[in-house]
């Protein structure tokens, strides 16, 4: 409903193929449950679903990045790029200058050049994320550093300092405020980069801002979606629909040329083929006719009955659940009739099924 008309709003509503029913799929390995024929978006800004999908294998591909290069002996560091911004500035311009500011900074100019160069930087990732607080929307990007040598924390200083010159001479020159040298960049060894990069990794602050809560007077846009899930304010919803169409198509995580190929031999996916291979290794535990899928959709349980297959093996409680649906949407359905007493009302199918597998 906050993205209506947009494909979004259909995933792991609608069906593919609208001749057959809805699947239920068991992974073994990774515990997860799952549905076949039943359409993904695959849109990382705007799909909580589709997003903890994507960025669950991107991390994978991040990790495995970081491994490769240090088991070479070389080094990580995490920087951190922002901007000066407040509650009433345009979002859409801001991106424009924040990503022409990001594209001289790497490489674009003399200056970044000779710094990329001066320190030995051979490759990098980069992620953009975004939260909101009092002084707006907040967009910044995360960046790994790949260096084949080890640092210490003189030459961390001395490479932030000498980072934050070109990065504010990057923004100056593409229309934007000075940013502060406190909070325009920040740059961290790998194992000193903040508390909750060191729990989950740096390969989870590159690619799980989805699901970080923010700090204190800060959300993630997700906590919007969350907000207004709870509250149905139309201001939260507002809000993110503010924050989708001002993002949306642009990419979360780029990599520096040739860096992917040198690390990995797997071969690389794209967001759609990465949330439509969750089924592939997983066993069929049992069918939906679409009556049956229909009645759970129609109560929000869509969810909720995952989560039962992965708790109950036997399959007593998902079964319980669905049939549920199915007593309350015949039960709505009664109600709206007697509503609409000219209506003729729909004869419920007797024949509806579960297919088990097993």
């Amino acid at each position: 409903k906050v993205l209506e008309g947009e494909r979004t709003q259909y995933c792991f509503f609608n069906r593919v193929d609208k001749n057959e029913g809805v699947g239920v799929l068991f992974n073994k390995a990774r515990n997860k449950a799952n549905y076949s024929n039943i359409m993904r978006c695959a849109n990382a800004w705007g799909c909580p679903v589709c997003a903890a999908i994507i960025s669950e294998h991107r991390k994978c591909e991040v990790k495995e990045t970081m491994d490769w290069w240090q088991s070479k002996g070389g080094s990580v560091l995490l920087l951190t790029l922002t901007v000066p911004h407040y509650s009433d500035t345009d979002i859409k311009k801001l991106k424009t200058q924040l990503k022409k500011a990001y594209s001289k900074f790497f490489k674009g100019i003399r200056a970044s050049k000779e710094m990329f160069i001066r320190w030995d930087i051979q490759h990098y990732i980069s992620c953009f994320e975004i939260t909101h607080g009092e002084n707006g929307f907040h967009p910044h990007y995360h960046i790994l550093l790949f260096v084949p040598y080890h640092l210490d924390a003189e030459s961390v200083d001395s490479m932030r300092q000498d980072m934050y010159s070109v990065w504010k001479d990057c923004c100056l020159k593409s229309g934007l405020d000075e940013p502060s040298e406190k909070h325009g960049l920040h740059l961290q060894a790998g194992n000193k980069a903040g508390d909750y990069v060191s729990k989950w990794g740096l390969e989870h602050e590159m690619t799980k801002g989805h699901i970080k809560k923010g700090k204190k007077d800060s959300r993630t846009p997700f906590d919007i979606l969350r907000s207004y899930e709870k509250t149905k304010d139309e201001k939260e919803a507002r809000l993110f629909r503010l924050y989708y169409f001002a993002f949306k198509g642009q990419r979360q995580l780029n990599w520096s040329k040739g860096l992917k190929k040198l690390s990995s031999k797997q071969e690389e996916k794209t967001d759609q083929q990465i949330v439509d291979d969750t089924d592939n290794v997983a066993e069929m535990l049992f069918k939906l006719d679409i009556e049956l899928w229909h009645a759970v959709r129609s109560q929000g349980k869509q969810g909720e009955l995952l989560v039962a297959v992965v708790q109950d093996q036997s399959l007593k409680t998902p079964l319980e659940l669905i049939k549920q649906c199915l007593i309350k949407q015949q039960q709505e359905e009664e109600l709206k009739n007697e509503n609409q007493p000219n209506k003729i009302p729909r004869k419920p199918n007797r024949r509806n099924s579960i297919r088990q597998s097993r």
